[in-house]
């Protein structure tokens, strides 16, 4: 199973990916999908996929492709077009985050956040490499590291992924308080 992140219109949700053939696949979701539905799905940062959904049952939806896919290209792990490692889906979100790296604790706006990590703005500027503690309301804190920071922006991995049903769970309380 792979997670993906599903885009209808303007709205996003992560999803599980059950089964996936060349011309469409089975995924777990937990937003409401109607047959018709026109979707894209991203399993890699440079895998994308649409499609329109064709059954819907017990939260799962079948997608038929708009083409034919290669399965075997979409699950290798190989690096990027632009050389670099293929990153879980990250969802576009807001929120708020304190970070502690060494004596240093601050305020952050949370841009995007995946199972391994996240975007965040920050005012003072983090290094690359030290070890960092993330608190975001409504998830278990976390040990992480900055992997880069430029221009007010710093980019985050977590030590341990955010559990799947932690991750949508979290989001999903979002949306509703919206």
């Amino acid at each position: 199973m792979r997670v993906g992140k599903l885009v209808k219109q303007d709205a996003q949700e992560l999803c599980v990916i059950r089964n996936i053939s060349s011309g469409g696949l089975m995924a777990h979701v937990t937003a409401h999908h109607a047959i018709g539905d026109r979707i894209e799905i991203e399993l890699k940062s440079d895998v994308r996929l649409s499609g329109e959904v064709v059954w819907v049952k017990d939260g799962n939806i079948g997608v038929r492709f708009d083409g034919e896919v290669e399965v075997s290209d979409i699950l290798t792990h190989r690096p990027g077009a632009d050389g670099r490692k293929s990153r879980a889906p990250r969802l576009e979100v807001h929120g708020k985050a304190v970070l502690k790296c060494d004596d240093l604790q601050c305020n952050a706006e949370i841009r995007d956040i995946s199972q391994g990590g996240m975007k965040v703005d920050v005012a003072q500027a983090l290094i690359a490499g030290r070890d960092i503690v993330i608190k975001v309301k409504g998830l278990e804190t976390m040990k992480g590291v900055v992997r880069w920071c430029r221009e007010g922006q710093a980019g985050l991995a977590f030590l341990r992924p955010i559990p799947f049903d932690a991750l949508t769970r979290w989001l999903e309380d979002r949306s509703a308080a919206l």
